[in-house]
Formats: C-alpha cells, structure tokens, sequence
C-alpha cells in the first residue's frame, strides 16, 4: 500500500484515488499474470461508469472545486479524456467521451442548467423594514446635498455651488450607471446543484 501511494503521488500527484487503481491493476497482474486488458475503440455504457465509484468520486469532486461559470459539460468532458480515463486504464492514449454523455451525467448527479438570480434587490419594496430604510437613507442624501456641487443643463455644465458652512468638507458623489448595473448579463445560465442558489455579481 506504501508503494501505490508513493508511486500515486511521485507519478500522478494524486494520493488515494490512483493508489487504488494501481493496486487492482497489480491485484490483477498477480492472478492472471497478464496486464489489465483495455478494451479500446469499445463504446462504455452509460450505466457501467456510473456504477464506478472511483470515477464517480474523481469527477464529482472536479465539480466541486470548479467555479460556477467553469463548470459546463464541455470542461467535464476535457478533463475526463485527459485525467479521469488514463487514471483508470493506464494508458496514456485518450479515450473519447461525448458532451452529451457528460451532459447525463451532471444531471444525474444533481446537477441542473439554470438561471441564476441577479444580485439586485427587487420585490418586497412595500414591507415595513424596507420602507423605513428608504426614509432614513433619503434623510442622509437630503443633508449630504448641500455639502455637494448640483450639476444641471444638457451637458451637466450648470454648476450650482455647494453651500457649505465653516469646517465643512465638500463631498462628490459617485453613482453607477446601466454598464455597471448589467455587467454579468452575458452569462445567465449555468449549472448549478440543486441546492445551490447563486447570484450574479454586480462587481
């Protein structure tokens, strides 16, 4: 056990998950004295790799440590035919899977292509804690205002001074526009867990 780990982590810096595969493939080896026969050009069922659990537990834990936007059937596949598949053959040459067959996959381990909320904040403008926000914060913007420049015309170039009083500091305001409000538009879809609830980033 000792050496399949050392040669896991020497060759494929990887620890349990190869060690394991190295074990059967030398278990193997032992009792028929032939080396673990891959049956290349042959289709692999749907059924028989997710009844593997070491490729089930490779690839689910690829999509746990993938950011939202990275994680798409596409990517899976790319690292499925260049890690998974050697992995588990020992053999350097890819196999092949298709998209769509990593599309089943990602469905059937709980995963779904949906679209994720925009972070901005839109229902519920009535309710009492919101309402009373409002208020206090159009308060502050009323006091903020004599202590900032009012620019009006066309071209914002009628500029009212700021009324400020001995030890005031003028302040500037700086506000965002629809550029900035609808930034991540582009991308609403992902795939994501069906316990997962992901906003989009107004950053």
């Amino acid at each position: 056990m000792d050496a399949s780990n050392q040669i896991a982590q020497t060759v494929w810096s990887k620890g349990d998950y190869i060690a394991r595969c190295i074990r059967k493939w030398g278990d193997h080896f032992i009792k028929t004295g032939e080396l673990l026969i891959h049956h290349q050009g042959k289709h692999t069922k749907l059924e028989s790799l997710l009844n593997n659990e070491d490729f089930k537990e490779e690839c689910q834990a690829w999509l746990r440590q993938q950011k939202p936007e990275s994680r798409t059937p596409g990517n899976l596949k790319v690292y499925i035919e260049g890690m998974v598949f050697p992995k588990l053959t020992g053999h350097i040459k890819k196999d092949t899977i298709s998209e769509k067959t990593c599309q089943n996959y990602m469905y059937l381990w709980g995963y779904k292509y949906d679209e994720r909320k925009k972070g901005v904040y839109y229902d519920g403008h009535e309710r009492p804690d919101v309402m009373k926000y409002r208020k206090e914060w159009l308060k502050r913007m009323f006091e903020y205002q004599r202590l900032m420049k009012d620019f009006d015309g066309d071209m914002m170039d009628i500029v009212s001074e700021s009324q400020l009083k001995p030890g005031d500091k003028e302040l500037v305001q700086i506000t965002h526009d629809e550029c900035h409000f609808y930034a991540n538009d582009g991308q609403q879809r992902i795939w994501m867990r069906d316990d997962e609830d992901i906003l989009r980033s107004k950053h």
